[in-house]
């Protein structure tokens, strides 16, 4: 549905736009002054992708991601998913004339390391060596993490934080969009805070509203433009306007 969108009249008053990293939208469709960040998935990997066929069956995938089966979760520890990032995908994404970088799915290494900490010591230390490694390699790329549970570890090397579902969410079980619970909404708050007070970066929230559900999707926005992030609405797959 977005083929025919003529993009630079629709992001004339757009500062920033993140896209996939096989886009049917060229970033030079976007007006030159709009930063543009390309998607890089760190912690899962997506068989969909250039480098699928590098890493099918490779021992590095530990397990399907339920709410996304064809996505694998990743052991960030492995030296050979690293350098599949760091020497061909982000080469790539740059070369595209993206500006910079949305790092998503940081949080499979805290989530691995809580599930079997034996299993997966040191995924949080991986995380964080990483994401410095990725600032020290391309210094001049905007940075852009996307996640709540490893937020405090790449703070130090990001430009920003991206959090999803503080306010409105896409429930996976009940495949419905609700309004957060206080419970949820306090837990990321909280993470936000801490990753705040490690580097005082901005707040782009991604929050979920099915189309046509207006009161929701304003009382989102509403709600994080009160507490002074950049809110974004939009349905679960991410393809619509905001």
């Amino acid at each position: 549905m977005l083929d025919g969108v003529d993009w630079r009249q629709a992001a004339r008053d757009t500062q920033m736009i993140v896209l996939g990293g096989d886009p049917q939208i060229p970033p030079g469709n976007f007006p030159r002054e709009t930063v543009r960040l390309g998607y890089l998935s760190i912690g899962e990997a997506d068989p969909r992708r250039p480098y699928g066929n590098e890493v099918r069956a490779a021992p590095f995938l530990v397990e399907p991601d339920p709410a996304w089966p064809e996505n694998f979760r990743v052991d960030l520890r492995d030296r050979r998913w690293q350098q599949i990032l760091i020497d061909e995908e982000i080469p790539r994404l740059l070369r595209q004339g993206f500006d910079g970088l949305m790092l998503d799915t940081i949080d499979t290494a805290p989530y691995l390391e809580g599930k079997d900490p034996a299993r997966f010591a040191g995924s949080r230390q991986a995380l964080r060596d990483f994401v410095r490694q990725i600032r020290t390699r391309f210094p001049g790329a905007p940075l852009l993490a996307n996640g709540i549970a490893g937020l405090a570890d790449v703070a130090p090397f990001v430009d920003g934080f991206v959090v999803e579902g503080v306010f409105a969410t896409y429930d996976f079980g009940r495949r419905l969009y609700r309004e957060t619970t206080a419970v949820e909404r306090d837990w990321k708050l909280g993470r936000i805070a801490e990753a705040q007070a490690i580097a005082g970066r901005p707040v782009f929230t991604i929050d979920y509203a099915d189309v046509g559900d207006v009161v929701l999707a304003h009382w989102a926005e509403s709600e994080a433009t009160e507490r002074g992030f950049k809110p974004y609405v939009g349905v679960r797959d991410l393809n619509t306007l905001p």
